[in-house]
């Protein structure tokens, strides 16, 4: 009776343990899929099996907001040899845009005068701050991930007072995608310089280089956001959704 007894005991604690580790699977394959929905559109079947793969820990997206999620599987699902160019990589794997792109095979540039955690990236590094021209001395903020151009931070400026300022040469993205022999076609940008996105696109060759896709950090500036909203329609590019701090590009229909 007592060799009844616990095993009875066994097999419920077993039960018990196996609906809980259920629960736990569903909850996060929820978020997954919740979070996947928000930030990116993705179809639901392909949302459903992102999620299953993020839950057992087969797949990892650890950008802030989405963004290598909505490029990855919702613009270019299935490329393996896409091409990016992440301006303000920061740190190479924490709240990175790229990461999970490498993971897949694409090559790029990343820029950022003082990267870290760079070592396992296989992008080409510039450590340059990107302006519309290139060749102008400016003062740099290195204050990590809310470094920049001081001048250019406008309402972050207050949160980089008492950071270490250097004197810095800037580049244009010209420039620097000529440098690196870029292709012609560049799958995604990410750009996320803290005020300077749209000093940056305006050093842009749009006439040289073709955009797949654009997650462009806008901190809900006016009207640097609209200004670039106006310079991306004039090259041919819609903004087709909004997450957090970041507006979404792709080209326009017939582009």
């Amino acid at each position: 009776m007592k060799h009844r007894s616990a095993a009875l005991t066994l097999a419920a604690t077993a039960l018990l343990l196996l609906a809980l580790a259920a629960g736990y699977f569903v909850a996060q394959m929820g978020r997954h899929y919740e979070f996947n929905r928000l930030c990116c559109a993705m179809p639901k079947r392909h949302n459903m099996l992102v999620s299953v793969k993020e839950t057992f820990g087969l797949v990892r997206f650890p950008s802030q907001m989405g963004q290598d999620r909505w490029v990855s599987e919702a613009i270019f699902p299935g490329v393996k040899t896409g091409y990016f160019l992440d301006v303000g990589s920061a740190d190479g794997i924490a709240n990175s845009n790229t990461w999970a792109l490498e993971q897949r095979g694409w090559t790029g540039i990343c820029i950022d005068p003082f990267p870290s955690n760079m070592t396992t990236r296989t992008c080409r590094m510039f450590k340059d701050p990107v302006d519309s021209v290139s060749g102008r001395r400016v003062w740099f903020a290195a204050a990590g991930e809310i470094g920049g151009i001081i001048e250019h931070l406008g309402a972050g400026k207050q949160a980089v007072e008492q950071t270490p300022r250097v004197e810095l040469t800037t580049m244009t993205l010209g420039d620097i995608l000529q440098r690196a022999d870029a292709p012609s076609l560049i799958h995604f940008m990410s750009l996320d310089i803290e005020g300077a996105e749209l000093e940056a696109l305006r050093g842009f060759p749009f006439d040289k280089y073709r955009l797949g896709a654009l997650a462009v950090e806008h901190n809900y500036e006016q009207p640097k956001r609209s200004d670039i909203e106006t310079l991306l329609n004039r090259h041919g590019y819609t903004r087709v959704r909004t997450w957090m701090q970041d507006d979404f590009y792709l080209p326009s229909a017939g582009r």
